[in-house]
């Protein structure tokens, strides 16, 4: 009997100290789950600012071309106007299309244009 009363006790000092290490165990676990959100938690929050600085580059490229798309639209009109201005100095040019001879045309009512008096293009108006 003193023998079943020592295994009893050495059972249920085993069972105590086993539960206090899986509860020590837990602890940690819920230690490591708690860092664990955390970081989640400050990597969402670092790639959503690093989303919003990407959207904000975005949208200051897509500024510049349009800004770079009207002043090409610009240039290339002078650049019309100019080659069919180059051939003569009397306001005469050739028509990139048929190599005929363009003449700015004065308008009353209606912008006034580069035509060509061949094929009746009209290279440029202003």
């Amino acid at each position: 009997m003193a023998n079943d009363e020592a295994e009893t006790t050495t059972k249920t000092t085993n069972d105590t100290e086993e539960t206090t290490e899986q509860e020590a165990v837990e602890t940690e676990a819920t230690a490591i789950d708690m860092e664990a959100i955390d970081t989640y938690d400050e990597t969402v929050e670092e790639l959503t600012e690093a989303l919003e600085d990407r959207e904000e580059t975005i949208e200051d490229l897509q500024s510049v071309v349009e800004e770079q798309s009207e002043q090409i639209e610009t240039l290339e009109d002078q650049f019309l106007d100019l080659s069919a201005r180059v051939a003569d100095g009397r306001n005469l040019g050739v028509c990139p299309e048929c190599n005929g001879p363009t003449e700015k045309q004065s308008r009353l009512f209606r912008s006034d244009t580069i035509e060509c008096l061949r094929c009746g293009e009209v290279i440029h108006t202003y």
